[in-house]
């Protein structure tokens, strides 16, 4: 299916970032980004750049420059790189429209593509993030940097529609199943495992920024229950669990300890599905494909089949179009 072309609209995907390279010197600035962002690290503005200057960055900075080095990609950072073949991918169901990608925390930011699209003279601009749920730290502090941008801009701007949350709109849902069935029925595993992004519970349990009716917790198991019955999975078959925790206070359980529990009870071949990470990144090459996977299999376990994310597959292309197309009134 090749979308209408009458309008001349203007796409605009955003996502995380990723720093410029895998090294120190481009991961330290790419972190100063995200974590002062206050959607982020909830705290008063002078305690959070004494804890991101001071204290986090200067330590984590190699620790994760590291993390990257091992997912790196001749093409550069595998978000970026999935992304870009997503956009392109779009743009061939969508011939005539403008499409600009654009990150929270690295080049292009934000702004950069809001502008570029006002440059363009679009007659819309349709903004889609790369985020399934609605969380005040993704949705909630895009939102606000769109915002900030459109500010800026003034009067130079079109009519802009914002795509919600769509965890649990039948597009997605379905690219899932046609992602993941294949994967599962090869691997036979005892149990699914469902891993999400963790959030501090103060951030979980917060009415979404979107103005639904579930907070980011509820978004996750209603999704789930969702999924589960799209892969034709009985509740006895999967589990929840969250990733990526930074400290406590923190959702739970966590992916890594539910894994360990799953194990002692015997259950030995695990798939694991990242519903929150439409494109594959950090958190899932190198935390699940790597970390929970030598964790696992060196704890006892046979198997651990990670699916990928949903990248540029045909059913995801298919689906976004939809979803872009066809945004729920907001």
């Amino acid at each position: 299916m090749v979308y209408s072309a009458k309008a001349n609209k203007g796409l605009l995907l955003l996502h995380t970032g990723s720093p410029a390279a895998p090294e120190p010197a481009a991961v330290a600035p790419y972190l100063r980004r995200f974590l002062m962002d206050p959607f982020v690290l909830e705290m008063p503005r002078m305690i959070r750049a004494l804890l991101v200057h001071g204290i986090i960055v200067p330590f984590r900075a190699r620790k994760s420059a590291e993390k990257y080095r091992r997912i790196w990609t001749d093409a550069g950072s595998p978000l970026q790189v999935h992304t870009d073949a997503f956009a392109r991918a779009l743009g061939a169901l969508l011939p005539g429209w403008s499409i600009e990608t654009a990150s929270a925390y690295s080049v292009p930011f934000v702004s950069d593509g809001v502008r570029a699209l006002c440059t363009k003279k679009v007659e819309e601009i349709i903004v889609f993030p790369l985020f399934p749920h609605d969380a005040g730290a993704t949705r909630g502090s895009l939102k606000a940097m769109v915002q900030q941008a459109l500010e800026e801009l003034k009067d130079e701007v079109p009519p802009l529609v914002w795509c919600p949350a769509f965890y649990d709109r039948a597009e997605y849902l379905e690219a899932m199943a046609a992602l993941c069935c294949p994967a599962l029925e090869a691997f036979h595993p005892d149990h699914v495992l469902f891993s999400y992004h963790g959030l501090p519970l103060k951030q979980a349990h917060r009415a979404p920024s979107e103005g639904g009716a579930l907070t980011y917790e509820e978004q996750c198991e209603a999704g789930t229950r969702l999924l589960a019955r799209y892969l034709g999975l009985s509740e006895e078959n999967w589990s929840l669990a969250y990733q990526s925790r930074f400290g406590k206070g923190w959702l739970e359980p966590s992916t890594g300890s539910l894994l360990l529990r799953l194990l002692a009870s015997g259950k030995k071949r695990v798939a694991l599905i990242a519903p929150s990470f439409v494109a594959d990144c950090l958190e899932t090459l190198e935390e699940l494909d790597e970390e929970l996977r030598v964790t696992f299999l060196q704890s006892g376990g046979d198997a651990l089949l990670r699916v990928p994310s949903l990248n540029a597959h045909p059913a995801w292309i298919r689906g976004a179009a939809e979803l872009i197309c066809r945004p729920l009134p907001q």
